[in-house]
């Protein structure tokens, strides 16, 4: 069960990747976070539940899920991510597939009313749940709404390592403040715990009085002392691009594509090894449409037509050899090859 945890659990750092060069965190300027007791309804309420208590207000939304709507589009067809336990005092196990629970249900903000969404979560709570366990979550769900509100009116740092640092500081303290040790810990340990990695990794790169050698070295370092579960998570996510890396130099090597399946099957599986042939025939069929095109509308440029002619010719000729779906991407490739000439 711990390893299904840290597995749904890299999907939420993989997203805290994208956000920490973005991390919010300003070395002139810290904020006091205010204890979660103080903000736990900030933004939550609306005229109609103005002033409701966390029992009050969990009532309200189980009440109103009764009448909601039809399942938001993107969540149709998909299960709630996570599964919530409970102990034998019949209190809510606290671990990261709580976070998972609230973050499914938030995936159709911008789809549908933040009281819709809230009220097919209490809904949910409450059909998972034993009422006890479930208002605990719903107070926890305050709590870590209250806090994604808060961090999102930290100013931002200047992407320096030293900023960076504050910035993650700032926030691991915002977290136990609003969500408490237990909660913060369960919701963003892993999340943090690689944020600070791929800080000191950024450091080590930086360090210009580093030699080649000792900067591999403290690299390595830095991986080594990861807790083993994100160390293999790193690795299975590293896997296709080492795969992809070997496939190339075992055909410049001369090796037979039963050979380079061999490899395959040995490292994914047969099945994951026919979805890489797959996708490898969709880029080699997509390479050589997009060469004949680009021979083709070159010639177009230097065929003397007017430039309205031409556009019009272009758009035919894209139309005949590319899907819909993949016109945004041969026009943008134009244009970039439009800038290197």
């Amino acid at each position: 069960m711990e390893k299904r945890y840290l597995f749904g659990a890299l999907l939420l750092f993989l997203m805290a990747v994208l956000l920490i060069w973005g991390l919010p965190g300003d070395p002139e300027s810290h904020r006091t976070a205010k204890p979660a007791r103080d903000t736990a309804s900030t933004s939550l309420s609306d005229p109609e539940i103005a002033g409701l208590t966390d029992t009050e207000g969990y009532d309200h939304f189980r009440q109103r899920a009764q009448s909601v709507g039809p399942t938001p589009a993107s969540l149709q067809g998909t299960r709630v991510d996570g599964q919530l336990l409970v102990n034998a005092n019949g209190d809510l196990v606290i671990n990261p597939a709580v976070r998972q629970v609230f973050d499914y249900f938030l995936t159709a903000v911008g789809e549908e009313p933040l009281e819709d969404i809230q009220a097919r979560l209490a809904g949910y709570l409450s059909e998972q749940l034993p009422p006890q366990a479930a208002r605990q979550a719903w107070t926890i769900y305050q709590q870590y709404m209250a806090l994604r509100e808060a961090m999102e009116q930290l100013p931002e740092h200047d992407g320096s390592v030293a900023a960076m640092r504050q910035a993650i500081t700032q926030r691991h303290d915002m977290q136990q403040a609003y969500l408490g040790p237990e909660v913060a810990d369960a919701f963003y340990g892993l999340d943090m715990t690689y944020d600070r990695y791929m800080i000191e990794q950024q450091a080590v790169r930086e360090n210009d009085n580093l030699t080649a050698v000792e900067r591999d070295q403290q690299l390595a370092a830095l991986e080594q002392n990861l807790p083993a579960g994100l160390q293999q998570m790193l690795n299975e996510t590293r896997a296709p691009i080492r795969l992809q890396q070997r496939t190339r130099e075992m055909r410049e090597q001369g090796a037979s594509e039963a050979e380079i399946r061999a490899l395959r099957e040995q490292t994914f599986g047969p099945q994951a090894a026919e979805r890489f042939e797959a996708l490898e025939q969709q880029r080699q069929d997509w390479e050589q449409r997009y060469q004949a095109y680009r021979q083709e509308r070159l010639q177009l440029i230097n065929s003397g037509l007017s430039h309205m002619d031409q556009q019009v010719a272009l758009a035919r000729l894209q139309q005949r050899l590319f899907q819909e779906k993949e016109l945004a991407r041969v026009q943008a490739l134009d244009r970039i090859n439009s800038e290197d000439r």
